[in-house]
């Protein structure tokens, strides 16, 4: 293997442990990561030449005896990324540091008049949001971003977006170049989701994992061997689309796909009587009936989908995360009841810890991995 190679495998691997724990002594370091204390060095002299790491004198206090410490403080501060989740009429921002802690986050409006409008209402908002975090444009190293729709990671363009035709094409790419002279990816919202939740949700292990977005419209994030996977076409996991509905069933929404048409969060409140869904929800938490009903009439629908997912690919665990979300326990139990009656045994189901919030926290998690690979990348040997 190549000296350059070694260098930036050495470098991630500190660089992960650092992130973790703020600081540590030299030392530590080694022990964490395996590595000899000369290639130890060897790194962080490097990463110190990068701005990455700040490396203090020895610590003649810290003990009575034997060599004092060199200590290593990851610089959190040395730039930051930006997590942008695209929605109708809104976007929400997150700018973090390069632990990935929040430093300011923004909900503002966005202009569905058209393409060149949400374009400069997604800038205008970039701008409003930096200002109000203190960050620089030029401090910000990468911008994530989570639509709607299906998308091209490799273009940036988002080739199919029903809930906001406006995104289609380049519009959300060019909305956030008009304010960061950054690297942009721009990706499907589910998947980033997936990415959040197994970031910042409940720590998940599980090779296979099925992370289900569940509000008015339905997608899932698939990991299968411990890696997101995609589909020929970027869309895998596009639940919505499912028909699992006899004809006589179908609901009159046109901008809906048959399975979130059956069982989407617009269903479920008309099958409920018109409350809204924190109505709903507050009801539920509190066992009454009038909600609980409608609540398993649906949850007894999406079981279906589920069913096929699980004889498709057979997952762990199936997280529940969306919008509906907020329905807590009462949702998981009127699951489980429903696949019961399933012949295969079913994959355990959990709440979302994230519930919304997973799409930026993915968002942000997909900033701080290219800024540790492609950075990286260009180490100095």
């Amino acid at each position: 293997m190549g000296t350059k190679f070694m260098l930036e495998v050495n470098a991630s691997a500190i660089l992960t442990h650092l992130r973790a724990a703020r600081r540590a002594s030299v030392s530590a370091l080694a022990k964490e990561t395996g590595l000899s204390r000369q290639a130890v060095t060897r790194s962080l002299a490097v990463l110190d030449s990068m701005g990455f790491v700040e490396i203090s004198a020895p610590d003649r206090n810290a003990t009575a005896a034997g060599r004092p410490p060199q200590m290593v403080r990851f610089r959190a501060e040395a730039g930051h990324v930006l997590g942008v989740d695209v929605q109708p009429g809104q976007v929400r921002l997150l700018v973090a540091d390069l632990a990935g802690d929040p430093v300011a986050e923004s909900t503002l409006p966005l202009s569905r008049a058209g393409a060149t409008e949400l374009a400069a209402s997604l800038t205008a908002a970039i701008r409003q949001a930096l200002d109000l975090a203190g960050v620089a444009p030029d401090c910000v190293w990468h911008v994530s971003a989570a639509a709607p729709g299906i998308t091209d990671p490799g273009s940036g363009h988002v080739t199919l977006s029903p809930s906001m035709p406006e995104i289609v094409g380049g519009a959300i790419l060019a909305g956030i170049r008009g304010a960061v002279d950054a690297p942009v990816y721009v990706d499907n919202d589910v998947k980033l989701a997936t990415e959040g939740e197994r970031w910042r949700g409940m720590p998940h292990a599980e090779d296979s994992l099925v992370f289900i977005d569940w509000g008015e419209r339905i997608g899932a994030g698939i990991v299968l061997r411990g890696e997101l996977y995609r589909g020929a076409s970027n869309d895998a996991g596009d639940l919505g689309y499912l028909d699992l509905v006899a004809s006589g069933e179908r609901s009159g929404d046109p901008d809906l796909g048959p399975f979130e048409a059956w069982v989407g969060t617009r269903e479920l409140l008309r099958v409920a009587g018109g409350p809204t869904l924190s109505e709903l929800a507050a009801a539920a938490h509190r066992g009454e009936e009038w909600a609980l009903i409608p609540i398993r009439t649906v949850a007894a629908r999406f079981a279906k989908g589920i069913a096929a997912v699980r004889s498709l690919l057979d997952p762990e665990v199936v997280v529940i995360g969306g919008d509906i979300a907020v329905l807590g326990p009462a949702l998981i139990e009127a699951l489980a009841e429903a696949l019961r009656a399933e012949p295969l045994n079913q994959p355990r189901l959990e709440l979302s810890a994230l519930g919304a919030d997973a799409i930026i926290h993915g968002a942000v998690r997909h900033c701080l991995s290219w800024v540790e690979r492609e950075r990286l990348y260009s180490l100095p040997v």
